[in-house]
């Protein structure tokens, strides 16, 4: 096990981070937030060391991308997915939420519906309100604490003649599933049933547990390929989100050229020196340092896990298939959500992403990728607040 997942990292204060401003001001640099999709761990030390020779050279000229790129990137998911990938399917975007927002206007009409399966990453919602388009939800259903798809709701949306995409979340956000190839098979095939173009959003597709092996939608077969874009980026893996760099993967020809322009119309034609070499790195050194990092999550989920267990037995947890995003239904504790969020952040000093705005009453989503120190302490702030409102 490599042990550089447990040192301390220094607050990120005032360093203009999402995450931890979302905190608001005047903070204890003692409290890391649990929030936001980014972790609390440095990037692979050779990622590092590429980007601080890329800063010294004081050179960031417009970038572009060539062989080692695309090698990295085809070498990457062969070995991992066994799904062959082909230089002229890429589209660089500044992200993965940049390329869905994209595909839905390259690949549906004003007025169309789109399906997504909730509760689910907020920008989904965003990607199809703001787009004018009709948001239809398929939620997921919670059989003996396990989250299904529902299969005969999501024909039934599919099925209407105003439908014509779906946004499908492999790995889900936020509720950890790893979709099982049965089960995106069946998904396919409703698809392509009824005409219905597939936008897959793969960015967390790096991180599943080893027991829970990710299935590209697209190497499902050809015909699955052909009406469907493939999200992915190395930025969830190795830690890079503020280097804005993404790939939308489109296997046919003419949906390729339909999205690419698209894109284009965005006016987003600059693109990340310092991602680019950030994802070539990560991609062609840093697989030993993903296993470790993966062992390491699932002891935090389970250290999560066990200390609710052990004094909050009434909140329960999603099981953690991939993702390092833990699901937790705290409904058990009687409070509406803002009371919820108003408890655990200015009680307990508890940051977390509110559930509510995923569609999730009741839940909050915990970021696990920090070290074992800061989950411990956040979770005895947690018990520490509990007891004074008797919820223990």
């Amino acid at each position: 096990m490599n042990h550089c997942f447990d040192q301390a990292i220094p607050p990120r204060i005032g360093v203009e981070v999402e995450k931890w401003d979302l905190m608001g001001k005047n903070l204890d640099p003692s409290i890391v937030p649990l929030s936001v999709a980014d972790m609390e761990f440095r990037s692979p030390p050779a990622i590092v060391q590429a980007l601080e020779e890329m800063a010294r050279s004081g050179l960031w000229g417009y970038a572009g991308w060539g062989d080692r790129y695309y090698n990295a990137i085809r070498s990457w998911v062969s070995r991992r997915y066994g799904w062959e990938v082909q230089r002229e399917w890429i589209i660089r975007t500044t992200g993965v939420v940049h390329g869905i927002n994209a595909a839905v206007r390259a690949f549906t009409q004003p007025g169309d519906g789109i399906v997504i399966q909730t509760p689910v990453y907020p920008p989904f919602y965003r990607a199809v309100r703001e787009n004018g388009r009709t948001l239809l939800e398929n939620p997921l259903k919670l059989v003996d604490g396990h989250y299904q798809m529902d299969f005969d709701d999501l024909e039934e949306k599919l099925s209407r003649s105003t439908t014509t995409a779906m946004i499908l979340c492999s790995p889900h956000n936020p509720v950890g599933r790893v979709w099982t190839r049965e089960e995106l098979q069946r998904v396919g095939d409703l698809c392509l049933a009824h005409g219905i173009f597939m936008i897959s959003d793969e960015i967390h597709c790096d991180l599943c547990q080893p027991d829970h092996p990710h299935t590209v939608y697209a190497s499902l077969g050809e015909e699955y390929a052909q009406q469907c874009v493939i999200g992915m980026a190395a930025s969830k893996t190795f830690s890079l989100a503020g280097l804005a760099c993404g790939n939308m993967i489109v296997p046919d020809e003419e949906n390729k050229a339909i999205l690419a322009a698209e894109v284009a119309r965005s006016g987003a034609y600059a693109q990340s020196s310092f991602g680019t070499l950030a994802l070539e790195v990560g991609y062609e050194q840093c697989e030993p340092w993903l296993v470790d990092l993966l062992a390491y999550l699932r002891k935090n989920y389970q250290y999560l896990v066990d200390f609710m267990a052990q004094h909050f037995p009434q909140v329960w947890i999603a099981p953690l298939e991939g993702t390092y995003l833990a699901w937790i239904d705290f409904s058990s504790f009687g409070m509406d959500d803002s009371a919820l969020a108003n408890f655990l952040e200015h009680e307990a000093k508890l940051y977390l992403s509110h559930g509510i705005n995923y569609g999730g009453k009741g839940f909050m989503r915990m970021n696990l990728a920090c070290s074992r120190s800061v989950l411990q302490a956040a979770l005895e702030r947690l018990l520490d607040a509990a007891g004074k409102h008797d919820l223990i």
